[in-house]
């Protein structure tokens, strides 16, 4: 009754006008089937443009920290009932590790599942995840099932998920998916051919296994975002239509920026949400980003940076940029001891 209250009084011009815009704008699962298809195409013809030139700076992107809500549906969403992530035999959650962050694997990569606290509540990444992942359609049925969890199918290849938290997932089949992208045909040597078909044809993998392939991120100004990566870390980026995308070296792993107006909730529910990066020239790149540069109190226990000779000691930075201003970046050293470790992973 009230809404018909309301629409009454409106003018017959303005009710047509509310009447298109209703009619034209796009559903939900609409606007997320174009979203996964327009990230994955931006990252593949990021991967395409960048040819095989690790020219260094952002080398790898191992796992995201992320706070996670009740520790049962974290399990359930994360791991065998659902992504298909593996436990991490050293921080398995389950009956053998019942309290402190879990870790699941997904190929060589990881997420690092921190417990909720009353500081620290549920975070969620303000844009998308973009996974390669074996069987999609088989996982996104385990997903179907949960409670609290949103899943649209968009084809057979890919889906997409929203876990309890907020956090979205576009999810594409590992060893099926293809971005539409123009491939050259022609012949050539056998590496030529290889690699063609590891990172340069729209195939949807990390180190030619499953992963976290990109992360999506929305800010300010995207494309003031990836030349600050590019000045400061000496990263590859590559300018799409709608996003700016920087390479993160050996994968391909890529970040995916959006311009975005602010959404004070959505950056409120990221604040704390970090990745894990190696870089190269790690003193020169210290010094290159000191003003930015930070101890972060809740893994003082790990690391501290607050000098160049305390970041080489533990082989750890952290930092923010401002162009980026939502994710914290855990930066490690080529010479850290996990650099590019063995992850225990099953499909």
């Amino acid at each position: 009754m009230q809404r018909a209250i309301a629409l009454a009084v409106l003018t017959f011009a303005q009710l047509q006008w509310v009447m298109a815009l209703t009619a034209t704008a796009p559903s939900p699962e609409v606007r997320l089937e174009a979203q996964s298809r327009e990230l994955a195409e931006a990252a593949c013809r990021a991967a395409q443009a960048r040819k095989g030139d690790c020219n260094g700076g952002l080398v790898w992107v191992e796992h995201l920290n992320i706070v996670v809500g009740d520790r049962r549906t974290a399990e359930r969403f994360y791991f065998e009932e659902g992504l298909g992530c593996t436990r991490d035999p050293r921080k398995p959650g389950g009956a053998t590790q019942p309290t402190g962050t879990m870790w699941a694997n997904l190929g060589a990569q990881q997420f690092h599942l921190a417990e909720e606290a009353p500081d620290d509540p549920p975070q969620a990444v303000h844009g998308s995840i973009g996974l390669a992942v074996p069987r999609a359609l088989e996982t996104a049925r385990r997903l179907e099932a949960q409670e609290g969890v949103a899943v649209e199918v968009h084809d057979e290849h890919r889906f997409t998920v929203t876990c309890p938290w907020g956090n979205v997932f576009h999810c594409y089949d590992v060893e099926t998916y293809r971005a539409s992208l123009p491939v050259d045909a022609a012949a050539g040597p056998k590496m030529v051919a290889m690699h063609q078909n590891y990172d340069a044809d729209g195939r949807f993998a990390v180190r030619g296994v499953p992963g976290i392939r990109y992360v999506h991120l929305k800010c300010p100004d995207a494309k003031a975002a990836a030349r600050a990566y590019a000045r400061v870390l000496g990263a590859f980026k590559f300018d799409d239509d709608a996003f700016a995308v920087v390479s993160a070296g050996v994968g391909p792993v890529h970040l995916v920026f959006e311009s975005a107006s602010r959404d004070v909730v959505a950056e409120t529910k990221m604040n704390g949400v970090h990745a894990c990066v190696y870089v190269d020239n790690f003193a020169a790149r210290y010094a290159d980003l000191e003003a930015h540069i930070f101890t972060n109190p809740r893994f003082r226990h790990l690391d501290t940076c607050d000098t160049l000779e305390e970041a080489l000691a533990s082989r750890t930075f952290r930092f923010i940029l401002p162009e980026a201003p939502f994710l914290e970046h855990e930066t490690r050293s080529l010479a850290h001891a996990n650099f590019l470790q063995h992850i225990a992973y099953e499909r």
